[in-house]
């Protein structure tokens, strides 16, 4: 059974700069795939593709080419309807700031009971399951405080009740940790894990904070608009996230290209020309550096 919930296959996004007509690409090339109730993240710097790759994963926009299959529905050609759905019932979004999540004139109880109305949640049912989500951030006793009231952890600790307010599938996340301190990034991260662990749903966060990186079962390295390398757990020997042994993994893309990872370039001083070394007796294949002089 292929348990693979996000298949994304030689996904581009081309746009069109308005002021000059000239086509600029957001994406290039983007093969992703994730297993269903992982917690994965995505960590590249400003500029590298981040937030269109969100967007892409979540139905706020289609691919320019390639195929996005998420939870057996081809998101790529889902008409309006189909990706209203899409958006509403599979998918929670948790913003970078609380006022995308949040509507400030309502109190927290009230903005987790809004966004299960908009998404067609049983009316009989909200009541307990704004309680639930409210005891699970540990914020039952914040419930009558609105947006202006709550300190900016808090306010995320809301908005992740908000996103998960329809029970979705999947959640993604858009740089969750960008305006809290160190300890409040830690305190959301470790919600994100627990969710992850106790409920199974998938989850996905886009950053540039390399905590995630070690916190998360897989991180993908996208730079240059394009999925560059990945980082997986490989064992643990504890509880601890810092017991975790990962292993670092290079994609080779369509035409053959590969990223070496920078800790590499410079401990091994490669520049110019690599030899490729095949060892028929092992199967494997080395690389070493050559002196182009």
């Amino acid at each position: 059974m292929n348990n693979e919930f996000i298949q994304l296959n030689q996904v581009t996004k081309n746009f069109k700069d308005p002021a000059s007509d000239i086509y600029f690409q957001a994406l290039r090339g983007i093969d992703l795939h994730i297993k269903q109730g992982t917690l994965s993240s995505i960590i590249g710097p400003s500029g590298a593709g981040k937030s269109t790759l969100l967007n892409i994963l979540g139905g706020m926009t289609k691919p320019s080419t390639g195929t996005v299959i998420v939870d057996e529905l081809p998101i790529h050609s889902l008409d309006e309807a189909g990706m209203n759905h899409y958006r509403r019932n599979i998918t929670g979004f948790l913003w970078q700031l609380p006022e995308r999540n949040l509507l400030p004139h309502l109190t927290a109880e009230d903005n987790i009971t809004y966004s299960m109305e908009v998404a067609g949640y049983p009316k009989n049912k909200r009541e307990k399951r704004v309680k639930e989500l409210l005891h699970a951030v540990g914020l039952y006793d914040r419930k009558k405080h609105k947006l202006g009231q709550l300190s900016g952890g808090e306010a995320q600790r809301i908005s992740l009740a908000v996103a998960l307010a329809n029970e979705p599938k999947l959640l993604l996340a858009d740089e969750p940790t960008g305006e809290l301190d160190s300890e409040t990034t830690m305190e959301i991260i470790s919600y994100l894990q627990q969710l992850n662990r106790d409920d199974g749903i998938t989850i996905v966060v886009v950053t540039h904070d390399n905590r995630f990186e070690r916190m998360s079962e897989q991180s993908f390295n996208i730079l240059d608009v394009t999925i560059a390398g990945l980082r997986r757990s490989v064992k643990s020997d504890g509880k601890d996230w810092r017991d975790v042994v990962r292993e670092e993994i290079s994609v080779v893309n369509q035409f053959g290209q590969v990223k070496i990872p920078n800790r590499l370039i410079e401990k091994y001083n490669i520049s110019g020309y690599l030899r490729f070394v095949e060892d028929d007796e092992t199967g494997r294949i080395y690389i070493e550096p050559v002196d182009h002089n």
